[in-house]
């Protein structure tokens, strides 16, 4: 099987995940990327940092090596464009949730300091799983789970990918030196104020879960894709149906009515490098040039009715 690669965002079940996949691959398998400096990094990310070697070299010792599944704190565009992206998965959790439980870790095993507010107020704290999974990639990854559902996404991935990594539970503690319930109402509307895009692009990964999910459990097939760009009124993008072969074929709904159809199989060469079906024929256009109001619009599956992410606003440029 092609490796998997996990993009391990902190304090979301990351630990657990993690053992579960040592446990299933073995830990002679399993390759990390914590960084330079952490024991936890393997060899070869260490020697691929130093400069030593490329990124098409690295591939080749990581295949060499036998490794199966990649893991660490790093940005998924390191290594998009080393490894195909379907094979990429994350999970995430609330961003409230997923801050209030990263500080109190920082606190308890790290020495941290500074007040709560000046750790969530901290740039790199603010938005940090967009920005570790990357705004105009998110889309592209093979599988993305939520903490708040870890057994669906656990039971989903493993139907995926083939694999039988178990449900384990690692590094959770109710010793917290605060604690999300006792938040007051200036420090929540100022957190999602501060990850409004994150918020956004949760609620949006949220959706297509629970969109899995229920295909899942009605035998149908979960498409991959995102409506990306609004060019000269033609909306772009792609899907790619997860199973098969055969372009999936759309439909754009304004207000709730079907206002064009077509199939996604037009030809884009960074598909195509980044392994996402179809050698890159998997590409879609509409014409929304006649479409004042484009607040209404979805893009929608033919087959099972599942709307693909827009990742870009369609406010009409004048």
């Amino acid at each position: 099987m092609k490796p998997i690669i996990f993009v391990h965002i902190p304090k979301t079940a990351g630990t657990s995940f993690r053992k579960g996949a040592d446990t299933y691959f073995g830990r002679s398998k399993i390759c990390q990327d914590y960084g330079r400096v952490s024991p936890l990094t393997s060899p070869l990310i260490k020697k691929w940092a130093s400069g030593e070697m490329d990124g098409w070299s690295f591939y080749q010792d990581f295949n060499r090596q036998g490794y199966q599944f990649l893991t660490g704190h790093f940005h998924a565009s390191k290594y998009i464009d080393i490894f195909d992206a379907g094979q990429m998965i994350t999970f995430l959790r609330d961003p409230v949730n997923r801050i209030v439980s990263e500080y109190n870790h920082k606190v308890r095993h790290q020495g941290y300091k500074d007040s709560f507010e000046s750790f969530y107020r901290s740039r790199e704290n603010i938005n940090r799983q967009l920005r570790l999974v990357g705004q105009g990639n998110w889309s592209q990854l093979g599988f993305i789970g939520l903490v708040e559902s870890f057994e669906d996404s656990l039971l989903l991935l493993n139907k995926k990918f083939g694999i039988n990594i178990p449900i384990l539970r690692q590094n959770i503690t109710s010793n917290e030196v605060v604690h999300s319930r006792g938040l007051t109402n200036e420090q929540l509307s100022e957190l999602r104020t501060l990850n409004a895009k994150e918020y956004e692009f949760y609620n949006c990964a949220r959706t297509q879960f629970d969109w899995r999910l229920h295909l899942a459990r009605n035998g149908a097939c979960f498409t991959r894709g995102a409506a990306t760009a609004l060019e000269s009124g033609y909306l772009k993008g792609w899907a790619m149906p997860e199973g098969g072969t055969e372009a999936a074929l759309l439909r754009v709904k304004h207000n709730g009515e079907v206002v064009a159809e077509t199939k996604a199989s037009e030809y884009n060469p960074i598909y195509k490098a980044r392994g996402l079906g179809r050698r890159g024929f998997i590409g879609f256009s509409f014409d929304l040039t006649d479409i004042k109001d484009l607040s209404s619009i979805e893009v929608v599956v033919a087959r099972t009715g599942q709307p693909l992410p827009i990742l870009s606003s369609l406010t009409r440029l004048s």
